[in-house]
């Protein structure tokens, strides 16, 4: 056999495989998270690679073919898993900033946030009456707060409905400046 004979055999076998093998490589792409495009052309560079190392005697092509690609393909993914990234190493080649300093930033920040918006919640709690601050701490789990007396002095009825202490929750936060500056950032 020829040399041009054995290169157009093998391009046919090979492209002829390509859409055999789809079927497969969508599954395992699809298992493990994986861009399908990336995965079949993975496959059919261990396809290509894997050709001269096919045995002479060997019965069905196809099937060394499949079994090459399904190891090869299990076989890039440990590779990727492999993969590890230092939190010490520079972010970029110049830069003296590492992942570690980048992470630590957003966690401050992060930090700054949360307790920016604690503290808003709890001022505008803090006009809610003692009874409708108890009510708020208990119902939404806020732990760290602590109710304080009003500074106006209102006529104050207990036992009132728990729908309706969160309904008073509801207007003052919509007529709470800081409270609706926060709802802004968020959206």
């Amino acid at each position: 056999m020829s040399f041009e004979n054995l290169l157009f055999s093998r391009n046919d076998i090979i492209i002829q495989m390509v859409d055999e093998i789809r079927g497969m490589v969508y599954n395992f792409a699809r298992r493990f998270n994986l861009d399908f495009d990336d995965c079949l052309q993975d496959a059919s560079l261990i396809m290509l690679e894997v050709w001269p190392r096919i045995p002479v005697d060997c019965a069905n092509v196809q099937a060394y073919l499949n079994g090459c690609v399904r190891r090869g393909l299990f076989e890039c993914l440990r590779r990727r898993g492999m993969e590890t990234l230092s939190l010490d190493r520079p972010v970029a080649e110049h830069s003296k900033e590492t992942f570690a300093d980048m992470l630590q930033a957003f966690v401050e920040q992060d930090m700054r946030r949360v307790n920016h918006v604690t503290r808003t919640v709890h001022s505008a709690l803090h006009g809610l009456s003692l009874e409708v601050q108890l009510h708020t701490r208990d119902f939404y789990g806020l732990g760290s707060y602590v109710p304080v007396l009003p500074r106006t002095s209102r006529k104050v009825v207990y036992g009132r409905q728990k729908r309706s202490m969160r309904e008073s929750l509801k207007r003052a936060f919509r007529r709470n400046p800081q409270v609706l500056a926060l709802m802004q950032e968020k959206s």
